[in-house]
């Protein structure tokens, strides 16, 4: 199991295009307008999976990204979220991991903030989860993507083994919805804090959609 006490120890030699990083917007000239992701095929999980760092679910499901069409390949969660903006991290970031017909692969992270009110569908996934198993699921995640996307976009890496770099990132910092404290509290309690050391940026270039 991977253990995010001893970074230090996963496979290294991967290169200076690693994820996550930390943005800071007032080094940034904003682009007017959302970042260029549309969901063609409701996002439809089927299968929980409990991999004992996070919980991951697989499904079907489409989106045209930057005008390129990528399958949904699945989600899992970060907790507290994995990327920094401006000093901060929110409680919760989502992954939804996609790859098209070539095989690049491309990151849509949600960046989940607290709320009053738990979010229906990750408690869905609570409730069915069982410690150590695979479990059947159905659950649409549609409203997870908002209409108007703002946020991030960058080139980095997979943030856990095998560190695979050339993946493209898109960080919505505008998801429609929140998570409770008691939702946070429960994700921490089964799976502690699972997010990678920061990364040094190393020169590249993020857009900045607003």
């Amino acid at each position: 199991m991977l253990d995010y006490n001893q970074q230090d120890k996963w496979p290294n030699g991967f290169g200076e295009l690693q994820s996550p990083i930390k943005i800071d917007t007032s080094k940034l000239s904003a682009k007017r307008g959302q970042l260029n992701y549309h969901v063609l095929e409701d996002y439809r999980l089927k299968q929980e999976i409990d991999d004992g760092t996070t919980i991951r679910l697989t499904g079907s499901g489409s989106a045209e990204i930057f005008g390129r069409n990528f399958e949904f390949q699945q989600a899992h969660f970060h907790s507290p979220s994995e990327h920094v903006i401006n000093g901060r991290r929110c409680p919760l970031e989502i992954h939804m991991v996609h790859k098209n017909v070539i095989g690049q692969l491309c990151v849509v992270a949600l960046l989940v903030e607290h709320g009053e009110t738990p979010n229906a569908p990750f408690q869905k996934i609570i409730d069915n989860y069982e410690k150590g198993e695979t479990e059947p699921v159905d659950l649409n995640i549609k409203d997870w993507a908002p209409w108007y996307p703002v946020g991030f976009h960058y080139l980095g890496s997979l943030t856990t083994p095998p560190l695979t770099e050339g993946v493209e990132w898109l960080l919505v910092s505008n998801p429609d919805f929140t998570v409770s404290d008691d939702q946070v509290e429960w994700f921490r309690k089964h799976f502690g804090k699972d997010d990678r050391k920061l990364q040094p940026l190393n020169g590249r270039s993020i857009e900045f959609y607003k």
